[in-house]
């Protein structure tokens, strides 16, 4: 019986419900691509969204990504990613080349921190290959650099795995310690798939140490997480841990949750940890009597493991055909049991042996060499004592002639330099009187073309929405002609905003409007002005926040408003939609925002774009974010903006 650890790696990456449709998005993008970096930079992309959702296909797109060699960064990441392919699949030998290629790029790029991150990995795959004290050294030193740099976030990650080692080790009650560190930071920063992660390992060391009600308890919190976000990795390792603890309190349910795991697992091609499951059910069978279930689930296991454990796992198959009176077969897998035994026996003896020969051997050889190096060491001294002191009459005396012909020489080149300079200062002086004339003239016209721009932008951005919101008002007054109480309060909303268009002009005449929408952060005010134009009741638009609980920097906020306030713009002129949502994400690469509408759509490759989508794009690139637009007519518009913080 063994309860399984999840080991944390530098990044995690989730599914969300969107996934899907982002990556179709992209393999258009990527079909359409003629550039070679752009491809390689969408296969790494794709490769990303497919860790969650099929690991081989990920592997194949990371493959393509690294054909690119032209950009060190690139090959750094490409490389990261293959290496957390090949861990997810149980390649360690694989995973440790691609993340030891990964490092040494961004040692060449004099990048420590990626470094550091870099080496998060690596103890995990330390600690998979069961270097208990390589895991503890390498994710130390890690640790130390974050803490240093203040970067909780990584030196929990650390911190969770040094966790794990612990464990394996078998000193609970650090492990727990550490891992309760770790969930502390997790919990602060709202990071729910690293708290999924650490859960899981909290309840097997708290199993390990005793206590089966909090392990229970921890798991059973983990699968509620593990189920909200979709994430059937985790429910894999949960639902072992889980039929590992009820093995023979409740065999019942620990064979429904174990079968649970084969299940994930076969979904997943996830071969780490299976053979703990096979074995586990294989003893559930035994004990219930079902001696041929049993062989059939230890045959299973014995395809995988080796050593000792195989001889374990023959052992089992031996008990079995030996309770079903088969006597022949139960000879047959004792043989293969002892045999094997003893094979590890000799081989651990010569191990021994040779280590102890070699050894003496090389201590032997030190002495001689130490000896042979101490005579030379006195001969070499001696040589060099002479030489040393020939050097220096012959240094002193090249120094000095040298210092003599170099004041001679100087006292020219100082004449002659001091000539050319007073000419260059001549010239100097009245090429700087040409440019500060130039540079004025420069200043008046660059000045007037930022003003008139500025104006023409607040126009545009502040004004744009509310007169599209001004003529669904009018629209709709029209749909109202024999209900007087209706028509009375739309009018009354036609009033009240067109005191605020009015109000909107004046602000922009006297420039003082800058920034003032968002007075009260990105959020608030994008509900203010949904709930503006929802009021006219032929569009009715849901602002949603999922986990985006901090400001961002005032210069990024109006950035994204304005592109918001474009965007619903386009939904009342254009879409002829009745619905429309805008969301709001949080992630480690940024902010997402993903702004919907079931409209009637178009034929992104037929329609021209106006002054609205320019905009939009030009604001995108001031602040370094992503724009997707996918839409089909008929089916409505999505547009998906990344933005980095």
């Amino acid at each position: 019986m063994k309860l399984l650890l999840t080991i944390l790696f530098s990044l995690y990456i989730f599914t969300l419900p969107a996934q899907n449709n982002v990556i179709d998005s992209l393999l258009a993008r990527l079909y359409a691509a003629t550039d070679k970096f752009e491809t390689a930079k969408l296969n790494l992309h794709i490769s990303k969204h497919y860790e969650g959702i099929d690991l081989k296909k990920g592997t194949t797109f990371a493959y393509q990504s690294l054909q690119f060699t032209d950009s060190d960064s690139l090959i750094a990441e490409a490389s990261n990613q293959l290496g957390r392919f090949y861990f997810f699949m149980a390649e360690l030998d694989s995973a440790v080349f691609y993340f030891t290629k990964a490092k040494e790029t961004l040692d060449r790029l004099n990048d420590p921190k990626s470094v550091a991150i870099i080496d998060i990995s690596l103890g995990a795959v330390l600690l998979r290959q069961g270097d208990y004290n390589g895991t503890i050294k390498t994710l130390t030193e890690s640790a130390t650099y974050f803490e240093e740099t203040g970067d909780k976030l990584n030196a929990a990650k650390c911190y969770s795995n040094i966790s794990s080692a612990l464990a394996e080790l078998e000193n609970y009650e650090q492990a727990i310690k550490y891992n309760e560190n770790a969930l502390t930071i997790f919990e602060e920063q709202n990071l729910l798939p690293f708290q999924l992660i650490t859960l899981p390992n909290l309840a097997a060391q708290h199993y390990k140490n005793g206590d089966t009600l909090k392990a229970i308890d921890y798991n059973l919190e983990a699968e509620k997480l593990a189920t909200k976000m979709g994430n059937k990795r985790s429910l894999s390792i949960i639902y072992n841990n889980l039929g590992s603890i009820f093995l023979d309190s409740d065999p019942e349910r620990a064979k429904e949750y174990l079968e649970k795991t084969i299940q994930l697992k076969n979904e997943l091609n996830l071969k780490a940890g299976i053979e703990v499951t096979l074995g586990n059910l294989g003893y559930l069978s035994m004990k219930n009597g079902d001696y041929n279930m049993a062989v059939s689930y230890y045959k299973q296991v014995a395809d995988i493991v080796k050593g000792k454990q195989l001889v374990f796992t023959f052992n089992q198959i031996k008990t079995c055909y030996s309770k079903l009176n088969q006597p022949a077969l139960a000879l047959q897998y004792a043989d293969k049991a002892q045999h094997l035994n003893d094979s590890i026996l000799n081989a651990e003896n010569q191990k021994v042996f040779t280590e102890i020969q070699t050894k003496y051997e090389t201590e032997k050889k030190e002495k001689e060499i130490f000896e042979l190096q101490t005579k030379n060491l006195e001969v070499e001294f001696k040589k060099n004592r002479n030489r040393n002191l020939l050097f220096i009459v012959i240094g002193i005396l090249a120094g000095t002639i040298f210092f003599v012909y170099i004041l001679l020489k100087s006292s020219k080149r100082k004449r002659i330099v001091a000539e050319q300079n007073l000419k260059i200062k001549q010239q100097e002086i009245t090429q700087i009187l040409k440019n500060q004339e130039l540079n004025g003239i420069d200043a008046i016209i660059t000045a007037q073309e930022e003003e008139r721009s500025r104006i023409a932008d607040d126009l545009h951005d502040n004004l744009g929405s509310k007169i599209a919101t001004l003529k669904l008002y009018i629209e709709e007054l029209k749909t109202q002609k024999n209900k007087a109480k209706e028509k009375e309060i739309l009018e009354e909303k036609l009033k009240l905003l067109a005191d605020e268009t009015y109000k909107e002009v004046r602000k922009i005449a006297h420039n003082k409007n800058f920034g003032a929408l968002i007075n009260q952060g990105l959020i608030p005010s994008v509900k203010n002005i949904a709930g503006e134009i929802s009021m006219a009741e032929n569009l009715q638009i849901d602002v949603i926040n999922i986990n985006v609980n901090k400001r961002i920097k005032n210069n990024i906020e109006i950035q994204v408003f304005r592109i918001v306030q474009e965007l619903l713009t386009n939904i009342i002129k254009h879409a002829g939609a009745t619905e429309a949502t805008i969301q709001f994400s949080e992630d480690e690469n940024g902010l997402n925002i993903m702004v919907e509408d079931n409209g009637k759509g178009f034929d992104i490759n037929k329609v021209t774009f106006g002054l609205g989508l320019t905009n939009i794009e030009k604001r995108i690139e001031n602040i370094d974010g992503n724009l997707v637009i996918d839409s089909t007519p008929g089916n409505g518009t999505t547009v998906i903006l990344t933005i980095p913080l």
